[in-house]
């Protein structure tokens, strides 16, 4: 009887080594597929930063270049006024001493 048990228990036991051989090939191979997912999602994901990078960049850009001219009509604007403003002061200041000099001419 002891030998049949032994017999059956070599059985089960190589049986279950056996399962888990082929449990182990499919671990395997799962892995590997999953490996060759996260090397094409680490790709994807490294495309599309660049992409946003790039965006963010011409965004950024864009907004740069047009608040610069922004700011330069703005400075243009002020260089005139101040001129304009300038000149209408030197003109009076002018006026109002040739007039001074006519009243107070002896």
């Amino acid at each position: 009887m002891n030998a049949i048990a032994a017999r059956e228990k070599v059985l089960t036991d190589n049986s279950r080594i056996t399962q888990l051989e082929a449990n182990l090939q499919h671990l395997q191979s799962d892995v590997t597929e999953i490996k060759g997912a996260l090397g094409w999602l680490r790709e994807a994901f490294e495309s599309f930063k660049i992409e946003v990078t790039k965006e963010f960049g011409t965004t950024i850009r864009t907004e740069m270049a047009r608040e610069i001219g922004s700011l330069r009509t703005s400075i243009e604007r002020a260089k005139l006024w101040m001129v304009v403003t300038g000149l209408g002061t030197i003109l009076s200041v002018w006026g109002a001493a040739f007039a001074l000099a006519r009243f107070l001419k002896p």
